[in-house]
């Protein structure tokens, strides 16, 4: 599997029902396009961002070079409030920063109590939720989690598995 490519295919104007009956079945990636996501697309800007999303406190990844890594860790978890790191994450160079003035910003949102509480944009940026709108392709009590992601441009995650149990059998996604 190592090296090999897989295609995804892109799929425009599904239905819900399509999605249910058809795709949700194969459990395969898929890229829907051409789906209402709100105004979200259109409002997010630097500034609609810093303003609406307000100061509060947001746990961020912080990387001297683009490409994060996990296993050697070179990045450091900093502090930074929403606004500040909106903005800085636009920009190239920093006159403000904690490690280098080209440093990159990653932020994955948590849940309030990380330990226990899945994250959600409705409930961590409840200012930003009325811009988007969420597929109804499933129940609202299937609705599991809505991970909000920023990062500079350039910036490169490290890839990672994720270990789910079904049936007590371990298994990586």
């Amino acid at each position: 599997m190592a090296g090999q490519h897989l295609p995804v295919p892109r799929l425009e104007g599904v239905s819900q029902e399509h999605f249910v009956q058809h795709l949700y079945p194969q459990r395969k990636p898929v890229v829907l396009e051409g789906i209402d996501l709100g105004t979200c697309t259109s409002k997010w800007t630097v500034e609609y961002l810093s303003q609406v999303g307000g100061r509060k406190e947001v746990k961020i990844h912080v990387a001297a070079v683009p490409q994060m890594d996990f296993i050697s860790k070179n990045f450091v978890y900093r502090t930074l409030p929403f606004d500040k790191l909106v903005q800085r994450a636009a920009e190239e160079k920093h006159k403000e920063f904690f490690i280098s003035e080209d440093e990159k910003y990653y932020l994955r949102s948590l849940g309030e109590d990380p330990r226990k509480d899945v994250a959600d944009i409705r409930k961590q940026f409840p200012l930003l939720e009325e811009d988007i709108k969420f597929p109804k392709f499933f129940k609202e009590e299937q609705f599991f989690s809505s991970v909000f992601r920023i990062s500079s441009p350039g910036l490169q995650l490290w890839t990672h598995y994720d270990v789910c149990y079904t049936d007590e059998k371990p298994k990586l996604l």
